[in-house]
C-alpha cells in the first residue's frame, strides 16, 4: 500500500478575497477509505474539486500516484478516468435523458469499444441492484435511486479512487445503509480507494480506516477513528461530535464512573465495553 492522492500546501481562495483552504496538506493511502470531517464551511468541497482538476490551486499542488496532475485537456481527461467524484445533489450531476445513457456516459467518453461500454454498464447495474431502471428517465428517479445512477455513472469508468462529497445526505436510514455497504464492497472487490466526507459521524467508525479534521480550510489533525474520536473536546470546539455509542460510553465513564473507552464507537465494540463492566461488577459483588 502507498500514497495514491497527496495535496501539498494547497491554497485557494474565492472572489470575496477569503480562502476556503490554505496551506493545507494530506495524504491518501491507497485502497483505504478516508473520511474528511468538517463543520459547513471547512473547505471540504473546495479541496475535492482540486482532486479531480476542476479547480487549480492558487498556490501548492496535487499529486496522483507521486506525480503532479497536469490541468492540460488530455491530462485532465485522464487523471478524470481515473479519480471519479460523484456531487452531494445527484441532479447536478445526472442530465442524459435515461438511467442507461447517463451511467454510459463516462466510459463513451473514454473512447471504448461500444460492446465494452455495454459490458460495463450491465455489469455495474447489477451489482448496484438498479437494472430496472435501466429505461427510466432520470428526472423520474427518487432521490434515492438518482444517488445510485451518480455512483454507477463513476464506477462505470472503473477509477481507481472515488470520492463523496455527502453521499449519504437525503437518504432515509435504510438508503444510508445499503449505500455504505456498496460502498464497502467496492472498496474491498475492487481495490477502489475512497475518499468522503458527511455529516453522519455515526457511519465514520464503521467504515472509515482514516480521517481528516478540517476546519477554516487547514487540517486540524488526522488518525484512526480511534485516535480522533479519543479527542471529544477537539470535535465539539469545531462544531462536531462523537458518534452516539462513543458519546454513551463517555457518559458512562464521567457520570457512572465505569472503566470504559469511548474511542470505541461501533455496535460490537461497545458492547464488548459494556459486557466488560457487567462482569468487573459481577466478581466484585462476588466478593
Amino acid at each position: 500500500m502507498g500514497t495514491i492522492l497527496e495535496a501539498k500546501h494547497l491554497t485557494y481562495g474565492y472572489e470575496e478575497g477569503t480562502h476556503a483552504i490554505e496551506d493545507l496538506s494530506l495524504t491518501i493511502e491507497e485502497g483505504k477509505t478516508t473520511a474528511l470531517l468538517g463543520a459547513n464551511g471547512a473547505g471540504k468541497s473546495t479541496l475535492f474539486l482540486h482532486f479531480n482538476g476542476i479547480l487549480q490551486p492558487e498556490h501548492g499542488e496535487v499529486l496522483f500516484h507521486g506525480e503532479p496532475i497536469s490541468y492540460k485537456k488530455e491530462g485532465l481527461r485522464k487523471l478524470r478516468s481515473k479519480v471519479g467524484i460523484v456531487f452531494q445533489n445527484p441532479d447536478d450531476q445526472l442530465f442524459s435523458a435515461s438511467v442507461y445513457q447517463d451511467i454510459s456516459f463516462g466510459a463513451v467518453n473514454m473512447g471504448l469499444p461500444k460492446e465494452e461500454v455495454h459490458r460495463r454498464v450491465e455489469a455495474v447495474m447489477e451489482q448496484i441492484g438498479i437494472t430496472d431502471l435501466r429505461d427510466r428517465s432520470t428526472h423520474s428517479l427518487s432521490f434515492g435511486q438518482k444517488k445510485r445512477v451518480s455512483f454507477a455513472g463513476i464506477m462505470v469508468m472503473q477509477p481507481e479512487v472515488i470520492i463523496l462529497d455527502e453521499p449519504t445526505a437525503g437518504l432515509d436510514p435504510v438508503g444510508v445503509s445499503e449505500l455504505m455497504h456498496l460502498l464497502k464492497r467496492v472498496c474491498k472487490e475492487q481495490h477502489t480507494t475512497i475518499l468522503l466526507s458527511t455529516h453522519d459521524i455515526d457511519v465514520i467508525p464503521v467504515y472509515a480506516d482514516m480521517i481528516y479534521l478540517i476546519d477554516k480550510g487547514k487540517i486540524l489533525t488526522h488518525g484512526t477513528p480511534k485516535e480522533i474520536f479519543l479527542q471529544p473536546e477537539l470535535l465539539r470546539s469545531h462544531h462536531l461530535r462523537l458518534p452516539r455509542l462513543s458519546h454513551l460510553l463517555e457518559i458512562l465513564q464521567k457520570e457512572d464512573v465505569l472503566n470504559v473507552d469511548f474511542s470505541e464507537a461501533t455496535i460490537s465494540g461497545a458492547r464488548k465495553q459494556i459486557l466488560q463492566c457487567l462482569d468487573a461488577l459481577k466478581r466484585e459483588d462476588a466478593i
